[in-house]
């Protein structure tokens, strides 16, 4: 009988959006073949059945402690195969000497996957200093090709039992303003003309942290505009971060109060996303964007921002709705948001558009972006290190 092989998984947070994926994909691996382990740098701790989990507790973009923390798992552990997911977790599995084969997934094609932010910001920062202490030969980097997460979704929920369940009342509420130091992205009046009232709220969904980079008071100032209007919705914020305490006070300043609701990283995503008739997400960040995914496997059409991953999972007015995006500067933000509040609202107007997104959704991240070989894929990259 052939050993098993040791897979030490790091990932930098549960939160990041990937998580998800690789607690899927670890439960996944065959028991008789491989011994699995995961590490994780930052963030709350998490249970997965049979698979024994370290959170290190990574305070900064380097953190000593954490580096012992890995090393400690390495010695212990003794992985035949290091599996980094992420930029963070690229640097701390290439700095421990060993027999192990260290592999950084990247997502995309060979061809065109285009190196992130955070990415070029670590390499510019480690080379000169740690460059001499990496295994020499690695990391072996691999291209992945993206894939949605199987979940067993529950019957989607109908917008009276969704609000029912998050206690969350139909009538209007009094909530408290708080003052606004960014005028830059108070709205201003629109010329649109009043809607007449739907007697059922349309359920529009996000699902990203709460930090700048993934665009949330953007995504606020649309809703905004469908306060504006009449439009009769809610929209839910599923996610956290440190600027929390700023969304709040927009959403409130903006009478935003009884419309949008902030349902932290605790509620359960795949429970609520079959219940939204529409899934916003500005975010030009490629970290999240399997969620994306996520959605159009259960039938949620996705508005989404331009960029070169969304292109790839959305196909504009069949599968879902892109907005153009053509930088942060104040007069594109104030172009893609007006762009994004039309095309959101066509959209939820619109039900034969809906229905016919669903169903063309769905097909394609079933032909197209199917887990298993994804799954697979990884299977023989592991099997190749093996060889070596």
């Amino acid at each position: 009988m052939s050993r098993r092989l040791k897979i030490l998984h790091i990932i930098s947070s549960w939160e990041s959006g990937i998580g998800g994926e690789l607690a899927e994909f670890a439960a996944r691996l065959p028991c008789g073949d491989f011994e699995v382990e995961i590490g994780v740098l930052s963030g709350k701790d998490k249970t997965i059945p049979g698979i024994p989990v370290t959170t290190l507790g990574l305070r900064g973009a380097f953190d000593v402690a954490a580096y012992f923390g890995v090393r400690k798992i390495f010695r212990r552990f003794r992985p035949d195969v290091v599996h980094a997911w992420d930029a963070a977790a690229q640097l701390y599995g290439t700095l421990h000497p060993g027999q192990h084969c260290v592999i950084a997934e990247k997502r995309g094609k060979d061809s065109d996957a285009p190196i992130g932010t955070i990415q070029k910001y670590l390499d510019k920062k480690t080379h000169r200093f740690m460059a001499p202490r990496k295994n020499p030969g690695c990391p072996k980097t691999v291209f992945i090709p993206p894939a949605a997460v199987p979940a067993s979704y529950s019957a989607p929920l109908s917008a009276e039992e969704l609000l029912a369940t998050l206690d969350i009342p139909l009538a209007e509420m009094p909530g408290d303003y708080y003052p606004v130091f960014q005028p830059q992205y108070e709205p201003k009046r629109r010329n649109y003309a009043s809607m007449p009232s739907h007697p059922v709220p349309f359920l529009v969904g996000i699902v990203l942290p709460l930090t700048s980079e993934h665009r949330i008071l953007d995504a606020l100032w649309v809703f905004e505009t469908f306060n504006h209007v009449n439009f009769n919705f809610h929209a839910f914020i599923i996610g956290d971060g440190k600027d929390r305490e700023q969304c709040l006070r927009y959403r409130d300043r903006w009478k935003l109060f009884s419309r949008v609701h902030f349902l932290g990283n605790e509620c359960p995503v795949h429970r609520l996303l079959p219940g939204f008739d529409a899934l916003l997400h500005l975010s030009p960040s490629a970290e999240h964007s399997g969620q994306i995914l996520s959605a159009m496997s259960c039938g949620v059409p996705v508005v989404a921002l331009e960029t070169p991953e969304s292109r790839e999972f959305v196909v504009d007015g069949i599968t879902g709705i892109l907005v153009p995006y053509e930088g942060t500067d104040e007069r594109a933000s104030r172009f893609y948001r007006r762009t994004a509040a039309k095309r959101l609202l066509h959209l939820l107007e619109n039900e034969e558009l809906r229905c016919s997104m669903q169903k063309a959704a769905q097909e394609r991240v079933v032909k197209e972006f199917n887990f298993d070989s994804a799954v697979q894929k990884r299977i023989e990259v592991y099997q190749e290190c093996a060889v070596l």
